[in-house]
């Protein structure tokens, strides 16, 4: 896999150290925003491959997190995560742009699978 920068937005301190720890062990740069809004802000100040994006958090959701990055960042892909598995919740994500939904708890290996997928389709 290309070593890509990804951002990790999520409210949950374990899913994003678990993400970044994991991430990097495959080469990747991984940059850390606990909250939609610090996402937004990090989003205007690096260049980012790949975002994985929490669905639902406190204040700014995920998925208002992806319509404003469909607006200004839209060539950046998102993988929606979350913990709900209400049908609709995914398709609401892909409709407003993600390239996949995931599932909390993922294991690894659908995670990795994901990612080459969306990169790949990125690049």
């Amino acid at each position: 896999m290309i070593r890509k920068h990804i951002l990790v937005v999520d409210d949950n301190v374990s899913i994003r150290d678990y993400l970044k720890i994991r991430l990097e062990y495959s080469g990747h740069t991984v940059d850390l925003a606990e909250n939609g809004r610090e996402g937004l802000v990090m989003l205007g100040q690096a260049d980012y491959d790949l975002v994985l994006l929490d669905y639902k958090m406190p204040g700014i959701t995920g998925l208002t997190v992806l319509q404003h990055m469909q607006e200004r960042y839209p060539s950046i892909p998102v993988v929606m995560l979350t913990g709900h598995t209400e049908c609709h919740l995914e398709a609401q994500a892909i409709a407003a742009g993600a390239r996949a939904c995931l599932y909390k708890p993922f294991n690894w290996v659908e995670l990795e699978g994901v990612l080459r997928c969306s990169v790949g389709a990125a690049s």
